[in-house]
């Protein structure tokens, strides 16, 4: 079973497992950095990989244009009947580079999703989501700590740790890391430790 069909098949244990988790820890440094150039209601937010819709409905609650993108048909259903001023798509990852959305989004949210991408193709897919921020916007994503790729209940995993991600960085094209930090699971059932990095798109490389 592969990693789509896993939450095609489980959308509904996903959904009420994920949507009440408090993430007011990642929440804030992604607020603080998000560029204050622009008011509230001028922030466009694209929430890569959005699950349940949890932080999608956060940053709409802030004022913020949210496009909240999932690869499954069947979280996106669910996720459809939390909010209806979010713009909810069918999309997956391949396919974000063939959409109209260069310079078009303040901020990027990539909460525990870009961590389902094999490590030799994260730089390309980071380089496509950082086309598609405005200058001096900002790209968040979270991965699991560690060394390895490997699959757990059908899902595919990819790690990330220091020395990973500094093979990654050395790629890049146009943005570099403001902060980048360790949190602990924020579900009540689980101890991981996860690595989490901010990305800011270079002005002056467009």
């Amino acid at each position: 079973m592969g990693t789509l069909e896993y939450y095609q098949r489980n959308a509904k244990e996903f959904f009420s497992q994920t949507i009440n988790v408090d993430m007011q820890n990642v929440y804030h440094p992604f607020l603080e950095y998000l560029p204050k150039t622009h008011l509230s209601n001028q922030q466009k937010i694209l929430d890569v990989g959005c699950g349940s819709g949890r932080d999608s409905v956060f940053f709409a609650n802030q004022g913020f244009e949210v496009v909240a993108i999932d690869g499954s048909q069947n979280v996106i259903d669910l996720a459809k009947q939390t909010d209806t001023r979010i713009d909810w798509q069918c999309l997956r990852f391949h396919e974000i580079a063939k959409q109209s959305w260069q310079n078009q989004f303040t901020g990027i949210w990539a909460c525990a999703s870009l961590l389902h991408v094999p490590f030799d193709e994260l730089p390309k897919l980071l380089n496509d989501l950082i086309l598609c921020i405005k200058s001096d916007g900002i790209l968040y994503a979270s991965f699991k700590y560690g060394d390895s790729e490997r699959e757990k209940d059908g899902r595919f995993f990819c790690d990330i740790n220091e020395q990973r991600w500094q093979l990654i960085g050395e790629q890049l094209d146009s943005a570099k890391p403001v902060m980048i930090w360790q949190t602990i699971d924020n579900r009540v059932d689980r101890q991981e430790i996860w690595w989490n990095v901010i990305l800011l798109k270079l002005s002056n490389l467009g």
